[in-house]
């Protein structure tokens, strides 16, 4: 919808960029605005933007997780889900 009202598009989370971005930049933007996005301090509580920002940083791990990234005592679960 921003888009369709003349703001550029936002960049994706999974941008190699804001992956390696750390957690406090998502919580800072949220804070202060960046360009042309405004700030979300009065309308989002402290804890609330760290949780969004937890999420945010969990939905990356989500989309680029290996193998090498589950603890090696629960590997073996991996298997046993994918069969289910």
């Amino acid at each position: 919808m921003v888009v369709q009202r003349g703001f550029r598009a936002p960049p994706s989370y999974h941008e190699e960029r804001l992956r390696n971005a750390p957690v406090g930049y998502f919580f800072d933007v949220m804070t202060h605005g960046f360009g042309a996005m405004q700030d979300y301090a009065a309308q989002v509580p402290v804890a609330d933007r760290w949780a969004i920002a937890a999420y945010m940083r969990a939905l990356q791990y989500s989309q680029h997780a290996t193998v090498d990234d589950v603890p090696v005592d629960q590997r073996a679960g991996l298997d046993q889900a994918a069969a289910a």
